[in-house]
């Protein structure tokens, strides 16, 4: 079965001063560019650690675990974009999308020099016209600000994070993303790596923000809601992303989404 999820294009642009404790730590099926102008914060990655720069931009493919915490009081302003695949023609998606698959490279200083606050606000003026027009004028918007992307890629060597990931880390979490389906037990992660489960979550949870089990749900949820959002059952999405149990598959995901799978399977037309 091939996985689409539906079209779903979302432009914002935000600005508040609020400091929450800790790291806002989420995981969507969808596509995100988020385009920082200023703030003190701190921007966690699947375990890589960013302070964004004024004019910087960081790229989240789907299912890629990311937080942020406030490092100081200030003014944090910022235009995020959530969008996913079938936004885009199909003779075009894998050029635009191309640079939100390089490994590593998903950090950018320097957005000043390609006009990318325009871009944006080119795209959110596209919700004040007609509805018939509104639509094909996104899209269109959407391909030029991912076209601006690819340029800047092209371009500029990305930084690199300002925190290597402890080699022990990369490899857990390489072995976590490739089996994420079985059971993972702390346990045996120990037994594996030849470290103490206490020693293992602590250097886990510095470098992601979270723990191991955290990550895990995080990760099994996102991927199960791309799969109802493709079409299939919960119950089917449920067991492929390694949860045995339905109830608690679904308390799971009202827990961490904030709404039930059937709620996303109505988005689809399919209220079963």
């Amino acid at each position: 079965m091939e996985h689409m999820l539906p079209e779903m294009l979302r432009p914002v642009h935000t600005i508040n001063q609020y400091q929450p404790p800790g790291y806002d730590i989420h995981c969507h099926s969808y596509y995100e560019l988020y385009f920082f102008i200023s703030g003190k914060i701190s921007y966690h990655v699947e375990g890589r650690q960013y302070t964004p720069q004024p004019q910087s931009i960081l790229l989240m493919a789907p299912n890629v675990l990311h937080g942020m915490k406030y490092l100081e009081s200030s003014t944090y302003e910022r235009y995020v974009l959530h969008f996913t695949a079938q936004a885009l023609p199909p003779e075009t998606r894998s050029f635009l999308l191309a640079p939100f698959h390089r490994r590593g490279e998903i950090y950018y200083t320097g957005a000043e020099e390609f006009s990318f606050r325009e871009h944006f606000e080119a795209l959110l003026s596209c919700k004040e016209l007609p509805v018939d027009i509104r639509r094909p004028s996104e899209r269109i918007a959407l391909q030029s600000l991912l076209l601006l992307l690819v340029r800047m890629n092209l371009r500029f060597q990305p930084p690199q994070p300002e925190e290597k990931l402890p080699p022990i880390i990369s490899q857990v979490l390489a072995y976590l993303n490739e089996n994420l389906s079985e059971e993972l037990l702390l346990d045996d992660l120990a037994s594996r790596f030849f470290i103490s489960k206490d020693h293992l979550n602590r250097l886990f949870r510095l470098a992601t923000g979270t723990t191991i089990r955290q990550y895990v749900l995080y990760k099994r949820i996102s991927f199960a809601q791309q799969r109802i959002l493709s079409g299939e059952s919960a119950a089917s999405a449920a067991l492929a992303a390694g949860f045995q149990d339905y109830s608690v598959f679904f308390r799971t995901y009202r827990k961490i989404l904030g709404h039930s799978p059937s709620a996303d399977k109505m988005r689809l037309g399919d209220p079963s």
